[in-house]
């Protein structure tokens, strides 16, 4: 995995975005106008996605843990994607989650066509979420282009958890769990989970789904983002890339591999264009319940 973004780790649409950041000042327009790329930037309509996971380990409890999971929002990706955003946030309290994830990537990276929209426009709609629980966040590779004080700034501003290589403890049901976040490129995964406990359940919040690789078996569930589901997905072949190390089976929906769990979702937003072939945006809700044992299995 990349230890840094250094100037050499760029990828062709990162350069694009550092040179229109030279010609436009990043997060400068709070209404996301698309200008002339109206007419091509509508979004396709999101589904809401239900996913019940059993993690050995975590305890049995008298219901589900419900986990409403967003991420690559890429605000400003879209035509009126400020007002969209707040009907996003509608539909997902309507699912009265027990909380919220948010995994990364909040701002517009795309290297055309506008919608600048500032992460304090997008934080101010994400508080209205409000969850029992709370809502926590990472942050994803576009947020740290633009800036990661600003889009950590204006979440925790919100009232929302940053969560930048640290943990977060809940309790459920009479339950202790842990959440963990991770920064973009997920070096830390391995120090957190040995800080928290292996064996303790935990939800673990990785932008990137290539962080799968390092996750242990045990009592844990990553939820994560970052491919858009492939973005474009063709007929019988499947997404050509995710933009990612993981691998292309790990690009979108629930993975289970060797007693360890992954949730990866087609995200909101869109990078590099405003379309989307095959894969629908998505508000996931992920239902988390155990085997009746505190001891991974």
């Amino acid at each position: 995995m990349r230890k840094s973004h250094s100037r050499n780790s760029y990828s062709p649409l990162h350069v694009f975005v550092l040179l229109e950041r030279r010609l436009k000042k990043p997060f400068s327009d709070p209404s996301g106008d698309k200008g002339r790329w109206g007419w091509f930037a509508h979004a396709p309509k999101h589904r809401v996605r239900t996913v019940s996971f059993t993690v050995a380990g975590w305890p049995r409890l008298p219901r589900s843990l419900r986990v409403a999971f967003m991420a690559d929002l890429h605000v400003g990706s879209h035509t009126n994607d400020v007002a969209r955003l707040a009907h996003l946030v509608e539909a997902t309290r309507l699912l009265k989650p027990d909380l919220v994830c948010l995994g990364g990537d909040y701002v517009n990276g795309m290297p055309f066509g506008g919608g600048r929209v500032p992460p304090e426009t997008i934080a101010a709609i994400l508080q209205a979420l409000d969850p029992p629980l709370g809502t926590f966040a990472v942050l994803g590779d576009h947020d740290a282009t633009y800036g990661i004080r600003d889009v950590a700034g204006a979440l925790r501003g919100a009232g929302i958890t940053v969560l930048e290589n640290r943990t977060r403890n809940i309790r459920f049901m009479g339950e202790d769990l842990a959440i963990l976040g991770v920064t973009h490129n997920g070096q830390e995964l391995i120090p957190l989970l040995e800080g928290t406990g292996l064996h303790r359940p935990s939800l673990v919040l990785a932008h990137d789904p290539a962080a799968f690789a390092d996750l242990p078996p045990g009592p844990h569930l990553m939820l994560s983002g970052h491919t858009h589901g492939g973005q474009i997905r063709l007929p019988l072949v499947g997404p050509a890339v995710n933009a990612s190390k993981a691998p292309l089976r790990w690009t979108y929906g629930p993975i289970s591999e060797g007693g360890r769990h992954l949730y990866v979702t087609s995200g909101i937003g869109t990078s590099a264009v405003p379309i989307r072939i095959g894969t629908a945006p998505e508000i996931a809700l992920i239902e988390v319940n155990g085997n009746g044992s505190n001891e991974a299995g």
